[in-house]
């Protein structure tokens, strides 16, 4: 049978990859973004134009809170004579900051607080998009955050970081895999807090995983709570605009509501609403107190069952900010087969 000889010397054909083929260094080290690929920051937020009914006074909150607002901006407001009394820009230099951290369960008011702090400052406000500031790329994430920065200070905005935690959980034990991004990110988005010389605005549901570095940096931390009895039935009577249409109980709505957000009930008014629109003749559309009863009792039942679901495990998805918690529950699975 003939013998067919290799010939090692010849030279292979060469091959064109397409512009966007994985390279070696692509494989070596997945993360990182090639010398080369230069693309245009991405928009990292968005800009919101508070309106007449963002007003503070027109949001129920608690009294607390409302004072602990208005101090704050009263500051700004009064800094000349701060200076001239106290001599504060000596040991704080920038007249216009002022950090707030909103903290609480959700719909609370958050996010309308910082709404109606714009529109009394009057300007507008920069809303961070976590999901644009985060990046796969090492060191895109740092860049993002001060464009984030950067850009509330060319539009003289407020700046928004709600969720907030998110980027300002506490930094990851050295050795872990990801220690060195999710530390960097977190040391440039304070690095920026310190220079900034505006009104920022945090907000969060789980105050408790905050960087404890975090603090200092922020001048009030200012809890928002669900609403009392008084602050529910406002809320029932601000969420249906129209009470020639409603015949419902405000006080019993209110006791029947307790432990509701005032987000909770603005969707109970707005689902009542929807029921109490089915009628083909617009004239006949009504809220009764069933509707409401109805909706209240329908996102009570929903709260409870995913209250009930704590404890339970979860399988978890997503980049969850801190590595270690992967190794944690790896640990646990295996303690509890050995």
């Amino acid at each position: 049978m003939p013998t067919r000889t290799l010939n090692r010397n010849a030279e292979a054909p060469e091959i064109e990859l397409p512009p966007d083929a994985a390279t070696v260094d692509d494989h070596r080290n997945p993360r990182r973004r090639r010398r080369n690929e230069e693309e245009p920051a991405p928009d990292v937020g968005h800009l919101v134009q508070p309106e007449p009914r963002h007003e503070l006074d027109k949001l129920i909150l608690h009294a607390e809170v409302k004072t602990d607002i208005l101090a704050g901006l009263r500051a700004l407001e009064i800094r000349a004579d701060l200076d001239r009394i106290w001599n504060l820009s000596a040991i704080q230099p920038q007249e216009g900051k002022c950090i707030l951290n909103f903290y609480g369960p959700p719909g609370t008011g958050k996010t309308r607080a910082a709404l109606g702090i714009a529109l009394k400052l009057g300007k507008p406000l920069y809303q961070v998009d976590y999901s644009s500031v985060i990046s796969k790329y090492l060191g895109d994430t740092a860049k993002h955050i001060k464009a984030a920065f950067a850009v509330a200070r060319e539009q003289d905005a407020v700046l928004f970081f709600d969720e907030a935690d998110s980027l300002l959980s506490k930094r990851v034990a050295t050795g872990e895999s990801c220690s060195t991004s999710i530390n960097q990110n977190r040391n440039c988005l304070m690095q920026e807090l310190d220079r900034f010389d505006g009104v920022v605005i945090v907000t969060t549901n789980l105050f408790e995983n905050y960087d404890p570095a975090l603090l200092r940096r922020i001048q009030r931390h200012i809890k928002f709570r669900v609403p009392d009895a008084s602050m529910r039935r406002e809320l029932f009577a601000l969420h249906l605009p129209n009470p020639d249409r409603v015949k419902a109980d405000y006080a019993v709505l209110s006791e029947l509501s307790r432990s509701l957000s005032g987000g909770d009930i603005l969707n109970v008014c707005i689902n009542a609403i929807y029921a109490g629109s089915t009628d083909a003749d617009p004239e006949k559309w009504l809220v009764t107190q069933v509707m409401l009863e109805r909706e209240i009792a329908k996102t009570k039942k929903a709260k409870a069952e995913h209250s009930g679901e704590k404890g339970k495990s979860r399988r978890r998805i997503g980049f969850l900010g801190c590595c270690s918690s992967f190794q944690k529950q790896d640990t646990h699975s295996r303690m509890r087969s050995a």
